[in-house]
C-alpha cells in the first residue's frame, strides 16, 4: 500500500522569469523610441479624462538613461528572483501594482502632472521578495533580508527629506516622488500577506 510519501507529487520545475524580462525589454524599447512617451506617460489630466492605460504604461517610461538603468538593475534582480520562486504571485503583482501606485498618485499628489519610471514597482517587488525570503526560506541569512528591508526604508526616508533621488544623477528638471515608492512597498507587503502559504498541519502524536 503506498505511503503518504509515495503519493506526494514531485515539485514543479522553477519558472522562467518571462514576465520580468518582457517588462524590462519593453521599458528599454520605449526608451529607444521617445515618440511613444506622449502616448504612454502617466499624465494626470489625460488619465482623468479616460486614458486609463496610462495607469499601467506610465511605469515603463523613463526620463533619462540613468533613470532607466537604475530601475532595471533593481527590477530585474528582484523580479527575476521573485518570479523564479513565486511565478503566479509575481505576475499578478505586475498586473495589480502599477494601477494602485497610479491611483495613489492621483489622490495623494494632485499637483503632479507627469510621472514615469519603474521605481515604485521595483521597490514593491523588492519588499515582496524580502518578506517571502524572511518567512519561507530558512536557508537564506535573515540579516541580509532585514538589511534589504531597512535600506528600502532609509532610501525612502532620505528621498522624502531631501527631495532628490539617491541613485539617479541625470534627473534635472524632475523631482523624486516618494509616494510612488511608499505605495509600491505597501503593495509588496500586502501581496506577501495575501499569498503567504498556509502553515502545514502538524500531525498529532499518539
Amino acid at each position: 500500500m503506498p505511503t503518504k510519501e509515495d503519493q506526494k507529487l514531485p515539485p514543479p520545475p522553477p519558472a522562467l522569469p518571462g514576465a520580468t524580462l518582457a517588462i524590462a525589454a519593453v521599458s528599454a524599447l520605449v526608451f529607444c523610441f521617445p515618440v511613444l512617451n506622449s502616448w504612454l506617460l502617466y499624465n494626470r489630466n489625460l488619465l482623468l479624462h479616460g486614458q486609463i492605460w496610462r495607469a499601467w504604461t506610465g511605469h515603463i517610461v523613463h526620463f533619462s538613461s540613468s533613470h532607466l538603468i537604475w530601475n532595471l538593475v533593481i527590477f530585474l534582480a528582484a523580479g527575476c528572483w521573485l518570479e523564479y520562486i513565486r511565478p503566479r504571485s509575481a505576475r499578478w503583482f505586475y498586473l495589480a501594482c502599477p494601477p494602485i501606485i497610479s491611483a495613489c498618485l492621483l489622490v495623494g499628489e494632485p499637483d503632479l502632472e507627469r510621472y514615469a519610471g519603474l521605481s515604485g514597482v521595483a521597490t514593491g517587488v523588492l519588499v515582496f521578495l524580502a518578506f517571502v525570503q524572511l518567512s519561507e526560506n530558512n536557508a537564506e541569512p535573515t540579516w541580509f533580508w532585514v538589511a534589504v528591508s531597512g535600506l528600502v526604508m532609509v532610501k525612502i526616508a532620505l528621498e522624502t527629506v531631501t527631495g532628490a533621488p539617491l541613485l539617479v544623477h541625470d534627473f534635472a528638471g524632475f523631482r523624486v516622488v516618494p509616494l510612488a515608492h511608499i505605495s509600491g512597498s505597501v503593495c509588496g507587503l500586502v501581496a506577501w500577506a495575501i499569498t503567504r502559504p498556509a502553515p502545514a498541519p502538524t500531525e498529532a502524536s499518539s
